[in-house]
């Protein structure tokens, strides 16, 4: 995996927002704020129309912050275009962080707002980042200290497009499905369902230059969530497999992420996010194998994670016990 935007990678490292950069004519990466919160910042991908028309298609809309309102507009205007301009919003998925700032567009320009439909029947369910129908059995079933049932409670009762316990923040005005063809200005963008990180996530491939935007599908540097939000299948870990292979048709493609900095190559990075989710399956089979009975909390802190396990908390420590379970479900079915 090779960055292709020094100004990016510099960003991150720093801990700051990248400038709007220019990454196909006409199309241009625009850096949101997060924060607080890690990696520190959300793209939204402006591809601007040509010639008379003012048009300007988004994807991903950031996280829904006034500050990110206003800067959003200051972007735009560096692009000779303001909100107004703003003709359609493409969601990959259904997380505040990329959703957050649409129900204002729309309000602003009539800009049209689409999300995979299973993203869409998920928000108007009020899909939370919880796990079960029953949490707290859930957490008593994962081993859970008592002293942390109140914070996992809390994160869990978030509804996931918005981030808080209150009524959904925006309606779906098209509804997509896999393999629809979307006109964003001179480009055709291919939409692409990758249940994973969420059902409904997608991705959105535009074939005649080589690059894929991925959302939080695939990441440089981190190894996205899965199952966080939506209908929980069966086999979640295995699910986010078949939409990894899935991508192979654009293997040689660059990245545009949802997070970090755009790179090279997206079947490379795919292959080393596999292997990441296959190290883990292997470190629980050896927990496991110390103590066959061993709950998911206490195999979860036995884990190497990036951070370290004690600094996991809300969002992060609910995806890591549930991917837990996921993974110790995956050595129980293979033993």
């Amino acid at each position: 995996m090779q960055p292709t935007s020094a100004n990016q990678a510099q960003a991150l490292r720093d801990g700051t927002l990248p400038e709007v950069e220019e990454v196909r004519p006409g199309i241009y990466a625009i850096a949101l704020d997060m924060p607080g919160l890690r990696p520190p910042y959300a793209f939204s991908y402006a591809i601007l129309a040509p010639g008379g028309s003012r048009d300007v298609h988004l994807i991903d809309a950031g996280l829904g912050t006034d500050e990110n309102w206003e800067a959003l507009q200051q972007d735009l205007g560096s692009l000779d275009r303001s909100i107004e301009d703003v003709a359609s919003v493409t969601v990959t998925h259904m997380h505040h962080d990329h959703l957050g700032l649409a129900p204002r567009i729309r309000d602003a320009s009539g800009a049209v707002v689409r999300l995979h439909t299973r993203e869409a029947d998920a928000i108007e369910r009020r899909a939370t980042f919880g796990v079960a129908d029953d949490p707290v059995a859930t957490l008593a079933r994962w081993g859970v200290p008592e002293s942390e049932h109140e914070a996992l409670l809390a994160t869990g009762a978030m509804a996931a497009d918005s981030g808080t316990e209150g009524e959904a923040n925006v309606s779906i005005d098209e509804r997509l499905q896999d393999g629809d063809v979307l006109q964003l200005g001179v480009y055709e963008a291919r939409v692409i369902h990758t249940p994973g990180h969420t059902t409904g996530h997608i991705c959105l491939a535009i074939e005649s230059e080589g690059i894929v935007f991925t959302g939080d599908h695939v990441l440089p540097g981190i190894n996205p969530g899965i199952a966080l939000g939506g209908e929980r299948s069966a086999d979640p870990l295995g699910e986010y497999y078949a939409s990894l292979d899935r991508l192979a048709e654009f293997a040689g493609a660059e990245v545009l992420p949802g997070h970090g900095f755009r790179f090279t190559t997206l079947g490379e990075r795919c292959a080393e996010i596999r292997a990441h989710h296959e190290t883990r399956t292997r470190e629980v089979a050896e927990v496991l194998a110390a103590d066959s009975e061993s709950s998911v909390w206490n195999t979860a802190s036995q884990i190497n994670w990036s951070y370290g396990w004690e600094a996991l908390s809300g969002v992060s420590l609910l995806s890591a016990l549930s991917q837990i379970e996921m993974h110790i479900a995956r050595v129980r079915a293979q033993s």
